[in-house]
């Protein structure tokens, strides 16, 4: 009970975020002791910056962010998802690299723009918290394999239409292979979406295939087939498909651009976007230089 006589109330969300947090510090820690090698201990240390481009796909790849760098990665894009609608968004964030096989996402949606039967808004989008880990790095026959998980925060607008207002999860299943030259990403995707207006959550799965061809020494093409299950009623499942490109400008900074078409009905008519990768510096490095 507090002074006047209630209840004190706990936000809803507060388990969850607690949750989260915990679950960072765990993986943390216990991806940070099994690779604590001689070898790892020093590629933490790196001073050379590469950047993990995972634009211009859906799908993720098992490669986490450098041990010890910042990443950082924006795009926009341009969708028109039907109807006489169309969409401008702003999304971004900062990838960490905490281990050589773990790492941390923050990613939001800092500009929305929507034009549809409901009207013409502008505003904040969602924002996304994740973890990556690979468990195994890949062998002769044995592709790489990983996990993701992520959170969604939910900041957008729901006033405007711009958010459902709840909490969503988003867990990955990943695996990745090189063979001769080209590179193979495969995920399986499962989705828990909060309900606006009842309890509980509606879920769907969904599958990517991300194919990267190198053109040149710097450009590379992908290839990119994916989709979802239907996830209610309002909402039918759903294939599309990537054309993209990305350029190494240089080791550490990444362009990419694209162009996203819907193959079934449910399918976002069509998506055009450009954006950039760009791995700043190693935190590591500057917290603990190298002795002499």
């Amino acid at each position: 009970m507090n002074a006047m006589g209630g209840s004190m109330r706990i936000p809803r969300r507060l388990p969850l975020y607690c949750f989260f947090l915990m679950g960072v510090g765990y993986a943390w820690s216990v991806s940070w002791a099994q690779d604590q090698t001689s070898s790892s201990e020093e590629s933490c240390r790196n001073t050379t910056v590469t950047s993990v481009p995972a634009r211009p796909t859906v799908t993720f790849a098992t490669d986490v962010t450098q041990c010890g760098v910042v990443e950082f990665e924006y795009g926009l894009e341009r969708q028109w998802p039907g109807r006489g609608a169309d969409r401008d968004d702003l999304t971004g964030g900062i990838r960490f690299g905490i281990t050589p096989n773990l790492d941390f996402h923050w990613a939001s949606s800092d500009f929305v723009h929507l034009n549809d039967a409901n009207g013409d808004r502008t505003g904040f989008g969602d924002t996304w918290l994740g973890l990556r880990y690979r468990f195994l790095k890949q062998r002769k026959y044995v592709p790489s394999i990983g996990a993701y998980y992520a959170a969604k925060i939910p900041s957008a607008s729901i006033a405007l239409g711009l958010g459902s207002g709840q909490v969503d999860h988003s867990i990955t299943f990943l695996a990745s292979k090189d063979i001769r030259r080209f590179h193979f990403d495969l995920n399986v995707i499962e989705l828990l979406i909060g309900r606006p207006d009842a309890p509980g959550s509606d879920h769907n799965t969904g599958f990517a295939f991300a194919t990267w061809v190198p053109i040149t020494r710097r450009f590379n093409l992908v290839l990119e087939p994916y989709g979802y299950t239907a996830l209610n009623q309002s909402t039918p499942a759903f294939a599309s498909t990537t054309l993209g490109f990305n350029c190494k400008v240089k080791p550490s900074l990444y362009l990419d651009t694209g162009l996203d078409m819907g193959v079934t009905s449910g399918a976002p008519q069509r998506r055009v976007f450009i954006g950039f990768t760009y791995a700043a510096a190693n935190v590591y490095a500057w917290l603990r230089p190298q002795t002499p």
